[in-house]
């Protein structure tokens, strides 16, 4: 239905008065039901006429400074809306110039989202806003500003003010790729979580899949019903609005998933979001480590992943890494890593050393990059969250690193038997962590330990 407002010519105030006639009904509409409510009949009528009255001098002071009402446009206007975007359609009469028609959006100019500042709205024209779910529409609302006062051209009332909230949580299921998040917000067996100031940087962790260099991470609503309208954004242009939506990713980054869920009967509306953090291949291994004695010969074994007897043996083709100690004059530190590859003897294929060692706590990170483009960037160690490592031994730019089928070889019991090394504080993540995330780590866990 149109409806026709007349309005003072300022155009910088008519926003402002069309916000008080609103508020007029809504004020007249309550008033209405005070009976209801225990107020005397008498006194919500004396209200309501004054408000009557208030609302014809408003109206009246319009009529008489508009001038020519006549010479307002006549245009014929659809507004709609779903998931989020309202779209006004001009389908017949006169050209609303660009500059002289406002379109508000819940009494909120919004000229400028619909472009409608440097657009003149002719028949066929359609204008667009993708506004989202966050919040409640109520109403839409076409206003004539030009040549001799405010004029409402079209309106459309969509759904009551104060509207409830719905849910919008949603779940995130990785059908491709690693899923990372365990390890980093749980950590793995006989080590302590990563600690927050990494592990709350996301909601959840997936890592590139090795072959297809992408990862596919499926979400879905909690809520379902076939009132309810999904709008899905994943951060990378991808969009969905159905109840679950499968979004793929090939480039490592962090990313915000956005669900928007609105119920086209009650006009509830809801929304949620989860940071999703994308990394390369690879792993980070940390852990702070301590001499109990002064070692000049002999290759310790100090912390690892993987099956071992202890001496190599069998378990062999189940290692992955190994953080070990060596003659300080020639190696010190070493972080190892191992890998393998069809038809191949698994060997050591990286290495890296620190020249000398003293009778105190280190903080000892080592990170293979498996997108490393050259042995420095796909290897490293670091010291104290310090970047101090040397490539030792070859470099096959070919094998994958290792994924072993057997659990954890236990460092501890290396620990007890030879009482070469206390290790605490033992961390791994399957994803390489940048030198200022592993800076971060060393700050925050370094509050006890001396270097």
């Amino acid at each position: 239905m149109l409806q026709l407002y007349i309005f003072p010519r300022r155009k910088d105030s008519f926003t402002k008065e069309y916000m008080i006639r609103r508020e007029i009904q809504c004020v007249m509409i309550r008033l209405c039901g005070m009976k209801d409510n225990g107020v005397s009949p008498v006194i919500a009528a004396l209200l309501i006429l004054a408000l009557t009255i208030l609302l014809i001098g408003i109206f009246a002071a319009g009529i008489f400074s508009l001038g020519n009402v006549d010479s307002a446009p006549i245009a014929g206007i659809t507004i709609s809306e779903k998931n989020g975007i309202i779209t006004l359609t001009h389908f017949s009469g006169d050209t609303l110039p660009a500059g002289e028609y406002a379109i508000l959006v819940n009494v909120v100019d919004q000229t400028r989202e619909f472009q409608g500042d440097v657009v003149d709205f002719s028949p066929g024209t359609t204008l667009v806003w993708d506004r989202g779910t966050t919040e409640p529409l109520n109403l839409v609302s076409v206003i004539y500003t030009g040549s001799g006062g405010a004029v409402v051209i079209a309106e459309k009332q969509f759904y009551s003010i104060n509207t409830s909230r719905i849910n919008a949580a949603f779940t995130a299921e990785v059908t491709e790729g690693k899923n990372a998040t365990s390890q980093v917000k749980v950590g793995v067996s006989g080590a302590k979580p990563l600690p927050d100031v990494i592990a709350d940087l996301a909601d959840v962790w997936v890592v590139l899949d090795q072959d297809s260099d992408q990862t596919t991470v499926e979400f879905t609503a909690e809520e379902s019903s076939p009132d309810l309208e999904f709008s899905w954004t994943c951060g990378n242009g991808q969009t969905a609005d159905t109840q679950a939506a499968s979004f793929v990713y090939n480039t490592a980054g962090t990313y915000t998933v956005r669900l928007d869920i609105r119920n086209v009967t009650s006009g509830e509306v809801g929304t949620s979001s989860m940071i999703l953090a994308v990394r390369d291949p690879g792993v980070t291994a940390m852990a702070w480590v301590k001499s109990n004695e002064t070692y000049t010969t002999n290759v310790w074994p100090i912390a690892g992943r993987g099956y071992s007897d202890g001496v190599g043996g069998t378990g062999y083709t189940d290692r992955v890494w190994r953080l070990q100690f060596s003659n300080p004059t020639t190696h010190g530190f070493q972080m190892v890593f191992y890998f393998e590859k069809t038809g191949e003897t698994p060997s050591t294929q990286v290495e890296y050393h620190v020249s000398s060692l003293e009778r105190k706590w280190y903080h000892i990170t080592g990170v293979y990059d498996q997108r490393g483009t050259s042995p420095q960037e796909r290897s490293k160690l670091y010291i104290y969250g310090r970047n101090s490592g040397t490539i030792r031994g070859p470099i096959n730019e070919n094998l994958p690193l290792n994924t072993p089928t057997r659990s954890r070889y236990d460092v501890t019991r290396w620990k007890i038997e030879n009482g070469n090394f206390t290790t605490e504080m033992q961390h791994e993540v399957d994803f390489p962590l940048t030198s200022e995330e592993i800076t971060a780590i060393h700050t925050l866990e370094s509050g006890g330990y001396t270097e």
